[in-house]
């Protein structure tokens, strides 16, 4: 904005350098990998509007830009994850002097995202523990600010056993590792916000041994689920939990192979759609060959 508290720092050569190659980056993603979603979406997925209550994604990183584009109605989208939430930084925090450094971090930071359309795991390891941020939300917000979204609050949030969500303000409480993040955001010519949480949260066997967080989702009612770039997570016995919740639970999966396995699709209880061609996973995976 012309009278952000960022303008200066904006004004300097490592800001529009950054920028430039942002916008360059931008316009390739948009043509090669979002064109392609939103047709898919207008062409696949539209007709399912309107009969989920919310829209969840496990194991998501910070990928905010394939949940929104494949499920652009929905008001609620829960993302859920091992990575840390992180803490957002003052002003005053930035030097102009580091600028160019902090930013060159930043763009290796969510270059998979854009390169190869998924988050890796040892790159978020590396890069949202302390050596670019502390956690992935000022990943989420630079990535829908990025997609043309307002960020209009954020907020640290918690579940207590019941499953209703609180703000941690209100428990007087401060801490150092935050559950759980809401942000409020709208896009742009909207009057009406949306939100999205992201809950830094065990999927595994914690999913089932303490049930705050899978009766915080009942809490919402029924989801359209989104699973993708998963690492085969749920083919194994310790997401059994999340996989039951995800199947019994669901309105709409929309899935790739690294997802539910095919064979727990049965055939009275869904409706499967297949598209593309299968291919065997890579060597890490091959005996999750279907």
């Amino acid at each position: 904005r012309e009278n952000g508290a960022y303008r200066r720092l904006e004004e300097s050569p490592a800001w529009r350098k950054y920028r430039s190659e942002w916008d360059e980056t931008w316009n390739r993603v948009e043509r090669e990998q979002f064109e392609a979603v939103d047709a898919f979406q207008k062409r696949e997925l539209a007709s399912f509007r309107g009969n989920a209550d919310f829209v969840f994604y496990p194991l998501s990183g910070p990928d905010v830009l394939y949940v929104t584009r494949f499920f652009p109605d929905s008001r609620v989208f829960v993302l859920a994850g091992l990575e840390p939430v992180g803490s957002l930084r003052r002003l005053g925090e930035f030097k102009p002097e580091n600028l160019d450094r902090e930013l060159r971090g930043w763009n290796r930071a969510v270059r998979s995202i854009l390169a190869r359309s998924f988050f890796v795991t040892s790159e978020m390891d590396r890069y949202y523990h302390g050596r670019v941020s502390d956690g992935l939300l000022p990943a989420i917000l630079l990535l829908l600010a990025r997609d043309g979204c307002v960020i209009e609050q954020v907020r640290y949030v918690r579940v207590d056993s019941s499953g209703e969500f609180l703000p941690e303000e209100q428990d007087g409480q401060v801490r150092r590792r935050h559950e759980g993040v809401e942000i409020r955001f709208r896009r742009g010519g909207e009057t009406g916000s949306r939100k999205l949480f992201y809950f830094s949260t065990n999927l595994g066997p914690e999913f089932e041994r303490n049930p705050r967080f899978s009766r915080f989702l009942h809490r919402l009612g029924t989801p359209d689920t989104l699973v993708k770039s998963a690492a085969f997570l749920l083919h194994w016995k310790t997401c059994t939990g999340l996989r039951n919740y995800i199947l019994e639970s669901s309105n709409l999966i929309l899935e790739d192979d690294t997802g539910i396995p095919f064979r727990y699709f049965r055939p009275s209880d869904w409706q499967v759609q297949l598209f593309g061609e299968y291919s065997p996973p890579d060597h890490l995976f091959r005996r999750q060959y279907q």
